[in-house]
């Protein structure tokens, strides 16, 4: 009966389930795996957030009418209430900042996991062997034994040499099949998604340990030495559990520069293999690893900086005075609104002593008569049904760029090619081929203009595009653009700008 109680919690308060089972699920989770998930971002200021949603939402109409038809900013506010997004303020910007919740990444992740046992590969010999493989990796970790030890890299040592004596001989090795390779290949890219999740869980259970600290502080509970002995035992407390073992471990290995060079390499060589070339999503995710999981852990060093803020303003002898002045203000009148609650007196009791001026914001003057004007009445306007449809369809084949796209595919190229500084427009076009043709080239154009990358006119190239639909060959001549390696630092923090 215990399992039974904690399932019926879980699915009477879980912000998970009601995820799951809210009406607009479906388009919940579209919209926030495309914002968040298969863009990278971490988190997004709220005008960027709602300029997205109110996109998404009227390419939805376009197929279901009736689709999300409420208030944009009320989908916002109710899906940050419902715990699906993360409301915050950040000290680098003036505006809200939105992310996902460990419960909207739990979401994401159950079904991506249901969908892809419905229609992808499941890999049962792989898992089997990973489990193998992870359990003897923990007896031979666990044991303290010099004969075991000993014993097992003898094993590996004999095995080592066959494999050295059967290259040398010229006799066959065995080497994976193609379904292997598909099948090891989907399961890293399924747990590469599940670390990534994990980080909201492990920045939420970060906040936790920050908030009882600011709680007990606001509560001035005990003296200033004991408040400041609990936030340093809590600090000490998320380095030491194992949350925070794990992740110090993580943070050290990925943030070595060895680390991260032989990550990248076998990473290189695995997109490389032929087997798994048709899967090209997973491919570009695997691609995005490094760079992916710099950031996430980023924004978990920054949770735990905000921490050690909270200990400094420990210190400060004023910020406790203050504290604590206003909590027992708060507390004298509940007590004295606690006494008057029965019996309410019929004159004055509150006497406020200060020296600042008091006025009612809702004064005003007053009324006056406004000033009439004739105004004409309207004349009468006649509609060009003809050249209204051809305006219509002239802006219905508009095509949008959206800028935020090309700067963080130029960002996303700097970062897979780590060993240059600088990077040609050509380069780009070939990694990533335009889609909306010569506009596209204007956009990169642009993009270069305003962030100050070299331009150079007398240098000028020749670029090729070809419609995906006729196949149709075009030739353009640009100018030289180079993006240089500061370009990728600098990308993040410039508001996406139009064309001028």
């Amino acid at each position: 009966m215990q399992q039974l109680e904690k399932y019926q919690t879980f699915f009477e308060a879980s912000p998970t389930i009601r995820l799951l089972k809210s009406d607009h699920a479906p388009f919940v989770l579209d919209f926030l795996n495309q914002t968040f998930k298969s863009s990278g971002e971490l988190s997004l200021g709220q005008e960027a957030l709602r300029s997205r949603l109110i996109v998404y939402v009227e390419e939805l109409h376009e197929v279901l009418p009736d689709a999300l038809s409420g208030g944009i900013d009320t989908y916002l506010r109710s899906w940050s209430d419902a715990g699906w997004l993360k409301r915050f303020l950040d000290a680098s910007s003036n505006e809200p900042q939105y992310q996902l919740t460990q419960y909207s990444e739990d979401t994401i992740q159950f079904v991506d996991l249901a969908l892809s046992r419905r229609t992808g590969l499941v890999g049962t010999e792989s898992r089997l062997r990973l489990v193998i493989d992870t359990l003897a990796d923990l007896v031979r970790g666990a044991s303290s034994d010099p004969k075991r030890r000993l014993a097992y890299l003898q094993q590996q040592q004999d095995s080592i040499q066959r494999e050295m004596d059967a290259l040398n001989s010229g006799r066959p090795v065995e080497v994976y099949k193609p379904v292997q390779i598909r099948e090891r290949f989907q399961m890293a890219v399924g747990l590469l998604k599940t670390l990534q999740g994990d980080f909201r869980a492990v920045e939420e259970r970060f906040h936790t340990i920050a908030r009882d600290v600011q709680i007990k502080q606001q509560q001035a509970a005990g003296s200033r030495g004991e408040i400041l002995g609990t936030a340093l035992d809590s600090e000490d407390l998320l380095k030491t559990q194992d949350e925070g073992i794990s992740f110090y471990a993580f943070v050290a290995f990925l943030f070595s520069p060895d680390g991260q060079r032989g990550l990248r390499e076998t990473i290189e060589e695995v997109t490389r293999l032929e087997s798994i070339q048709d899967q090209r999503d997973a491919i570009e995710h695997l691609r995005n690893m490094v760079p992916a999981l710099l950031r996430e852990s980023d924004k978990v060093l920054k949770t735990t900086g905000r921490l050690s803020s909270t200990l400094r303003k420990l210190l400060d002898p004023k910020t406790i005075e203050d504290h604590r002045r206003l909590t027992d203000m708060l507390r004298d009148i509940k007590q004295l609104a606690a006494q008057l609650r029965e019996a309410p007196p019929t004159h004055d009791i509150v006497e406020i002593q200060t020296t600042s001026g008091i006025s009612s914001p809702m004064s005003r003057t007053f009324w006056k008569q406004p000033q009439v004007f004739d105004a004409p009445g309207p004349a009468e306007h006649v509609v060009d049904l003809d050249r209204a449809r051809q305006v219509g369809a002239e802006l219905a084949a508009m095509q949008r760029l959206d800028f935020e796209k090309l700067r963080g595919q130029i960002t996303r190229l700097l970062d897979e090619l780590n060993d240059l500084d600088e990077l040609t427009l050509e380069q780009v076009v070939e990694r990533f081929p335009p889609r909306s043709g010569v506009l596209e080239l204007i956009g990169y154009l642009q993009i270069a203009h305003d962030d100050g990358c070299d331009i150079i006119q007398d240098a000028s190239k020749e670029i090729t595009l070809v419609d995906e639909k006729t196949q149709v060959k075009t030739k353009v001549r640009l100018p030289h653009v180079v993006f240089k390696r500061s370009f990728a630092s600098n990308s993040q923090s410039l508001s996406t700008s139009k064309p001028k």
